[in-house]
């Protein structure tokens, strides 16, 4: 059942508009043969169900993913039988999953409001981690190619290593390659991209001001000298109030779904037969 703080929350009064659509529809489709209020999911439909995902991941469902995929085709029949009470087979003689579809969209229709600063506010609050300003760089890399010193490479390391502690890099080169010998305001997760997440990792224990290495990244090794550090930092509301008002909003209408679904799925009775797939 519904809990009584529903009842005072919008999203549940847009599931009531949608209940209200449905019921305008049942009534001038009353004639309709597809009224039936029981879902039987019968051994064949089981068996079905588990040799659909066994034709697509090659192993059988284990019990907790039958179990999803049974409630997925309990949902998809609820929306199906629906649709079709609507009279959106008439005009638009689709697949079953189609007709399903088009009842769902009518809980997508339900837009929610715009949400205010306080709201976006409690939500980046919720959600501090998926906002952060990411950390920015200023550095300079030598690279060296392990494959191209494999019998001298911890005397090349060596060599370079001397020469940039002695000159800066001023005239310091290591192999040839096409990654940017210097990078400048770059994000942590910028240099993520370009180098690989292992590079990123290093730099964040590495000091600001001297060369360090060599550091491994997917191309090779590197010896890197950071000019400049920004370090990472919680979002505010202002630097993300985009990205906040497109998730607050997906987050609304996903609920808005799920209740428009919970009060249809309240109208049937589910009966499902014991599944035996795997004796």
């Amino acid at each position: 059942m519904i809990s009584k703080s529903w009842l005072n929350e919008p999203l549940f009064h847009f599931a009531l508009l949608g209940l209200a659509l449905f019921a305008l529809y049942g009534f001038l489709n009353s004639k309709s043969n597809y009224a039936a209020d029981e879902i039987v999911i019968d051994q064949a439909r089981v068996t079905t169900i588990a040799a659909e995902y066994e034709k697509t991941w090659q192993r059988p469902p284990t019990d907790e993913e039958l179990q999803t995929l049974i409630d997925s085709w309990i949902r998809e029949e609820i929306f199906y039988r629906e649709g079709i009470g609507m009279g959106f087979d008439r005009d638009d003689p689709v697949i079953r999953r189609r007709i399903a579809q088009k009842v769902s969209f009518i809980a997508d229709g339900l837009a929610p409001e715009t949400p205010d600063d306080a709201e976006l506010e409690a939500w980046l609050l919720a959600n501090i981690d998926d906002y952060q300003i990411p950390a920015v760089y200023s550095l300079r890399q030598v690279y060296v190619d392990p494959q191209r010193h494999k019998s001298d490479l911890d005397d090349v390391l060596n060599s370079l290593r001397a020469s940039l502690d002695a000159s800066d890099a001023g005239n310091v080169h290591g192999d040839p390659t096409s990654l940017p010998e210097e990078t400048k305001q770059a994000t942590s997760i910028a240099i993520g991209r370009v180098f690989g997440t292992d590079f990123v990792d290093a730099l964040e224990r590495a000091p600001v001001g001297s060369w360090q290495g060599p550091i491994r990244s997917g191309y090779g090794l590197h010896f890197v000298k950071i000019d400049e550090f920004i370090e990472a930092r919680n979002a505010e509301l202002e630097e993300v109030r985009s990205a906040l008002e497109r998730d607050v909003l997906r987050d609304k209408s996903q609920k808005i779904n799920d209740a428009f679904y919970v009060a249809l799925r309240e109208r049937y009775t589910v009966r499902t037969e014991p599944a035996k797939i795997n004796d």
